[in-house]
């Protein structure tokens, strides 16, 4: 009986965990997460940067 109990939760872990990983997939947004967060931090780091060179 508790063996069933821990198949059952570890089960119910993967399928939650698949769910979320599908809706992350399905709205892309790892993607925007990079493109509203990331990028700007990026971007100030880079712009206060002394390039060497200039193209």
């Amino acid at each position: 009986m508790i063996a069933l109990k821990i198949i059952l939760i570890i089960l119910a872990v993967i399928v939650a965990l698949f769910l979320l990983l599908f809706c992350i997939y399905f709205f892309n947004l790892d993607m925007k997460l990079i493109v509203n967060v990331i990028a700007p931090i990026l971007e100030k780091y880079h712009d206060k940067k002394k390039h060497d060179q200039y193209v």
